[in-house]
């Protein structure tokens, strides 16, 4: 009798119905999407086994293990994807989406070439890997601007000038830049560090530190931190932001906190982005405030925005309220130059109205 028993087990597992596929791989999506990327995994793994063909599948199980960051994996079973079906974009995308997790925007920038420019996702990729580091190629860009302010009620003129150097090589990117700034009859240059680190897809912070020696109405030092948590991709994609400051002025120490949310419409093509400023000056007193700007990628290479404020300055060294509006352009002239225009209006609660017109040349190499 108990030779049988194994025997008869055996007969039972053998005739029962195999899992049926089609099931298996809808119930692995919804587990994904849930966040369930381990049962989604072991459920694939079923299907790949039933239909080693299935290029769905192998799409997903790659989208899977991507979510735990077992990257190698990942795009293993993308190119597999690829292999079974060369014309399918979405998992063109998501190889392109681990060449940014890695920093080689420029990999990313040529798996998406094949891609239909209608791809809404492939199009919202594109903003962000030309927002983040440009053009691909180029490890290293040259920022210069310069602008004049004229302030109202006879008050004298103001005149700025900034350099810029950003060396991004990969997922960190090195920042110096040095801005020298004329007003009231003085001279402050202020120099700064900051360093920009890309965690994953959809998660980046930043630190930087920076100082002007014998300051008159710049921050006689200055740190800062914050970053951004993308919450969803795609062409709708939604983001948070966070900005901190902790300066020293001439007049005492002012922080300031900024939180703030993007939200990308249109295909990717148009970005929303509203903050909430709150400063707390130097007897600790707290003002708040908002800013909403839109930008909008006219064409590959013309990018428009504009905005209004309505918030707490501290560009006098003191904190005023001040209602701001401003609109600019930033257009590349090939894929190594860029040039920058705005436009921006101040009304002071306290102090002179002012009017500034800034421009801006960048090269990369």
């Amino acid at each position: 009798m108990r030779r049988l028993l194994p025997a008869a087990a055996a007969l039972l597992i053998a005739a029962a119905p195999p899992a049926d596929p089609d099931r298996l791989y809808t119930e692995a999506v919804a587990a994904r999407h849930a966040g369930q990327a381990e049962r989604a995994i072991a459920l694939l793994q079923e299907v790949i086994a039933v239909q080693p063909d299935n290029a769905d599948a192998h799409l997903q199980l790659g989208l899977a293990l991507s979510a735990l960051h077992r990257d190698a994996e990942a795009e293993a079973e993308f190119r597999r994807t690829l292999a079974l079906a060369p014309d399918y974009d979405d998992a063109r995308i998501a190889l392109a989406r681990q060449a940014e997790r890695r920093g080689d925007t420029a990999g990313a920038k040529a798996l998406l070439e094949p891609v239909a420019a209608d791809n809404a996702e492939a199009r919202e990729l594109h903003a962000r890997l030309g927002r983040d580091s440009a053009r691909p190629g180029f490890a290293w860009e040259f920022n210069a601007g310069a602008s004049y302010t004229a302030v109202e009620r006879g008050a004298r003129d103001w005149k700025e000038g900034a350099l810029q150097l950003r060396y991004q090589p990969g997922a960190t990117a090195v920042q110096a830049t040095i801005e020298t700034s004329r007003r009231f009859g003085a001279t402050d240059t202020y120099g700064e560090i900051l360093i920009d680190h890309r965690f994953s897809d959809g998660v980046r912070g930043y630190a930087s530190v920076g100082a002007t020696p014998d300051a008159d109405f710049r921050p006689k030092w200055q740190i800062g931190a914050g970053g951004s948590v993308r919450l969803r991709s795609g062409p709708g994609a939604s983001v948070l932001t966070l900005d901190a400051r902790q300066a020293r002025y001439p007049v005492g120490d002012i922080q300031t906190l900024t939180p703030g949310f993007e939200q990308y419409v249109a295909g990717g093509r148009v970005w929303l982005t509203g903050r909430w400023i709150n400063t707390f000056d130097e007897n600790g007193d707290h003002r708040s405030g908002w800013l909403g700007r839109g930008d909008f990628q006219a064409s590959k290479r013309l990018r428009l925005f504009a905005g209004i404020a309505d918030a707490p300055d501290v560009s006098e060294g003191v904190v005023v309220d001040t209602l701001s509006v401003f609109g600019g352009l930033s257009a590349d002239v090939g894929d190594r130059t860029i040039v920058r225009l705005s436009v921006a209006h101040d009304d002071s609660d306290t102090g002179s109205d002012r009017t500034q017109v800034s421009v801006g040349l960048g090269y990369r190499f």
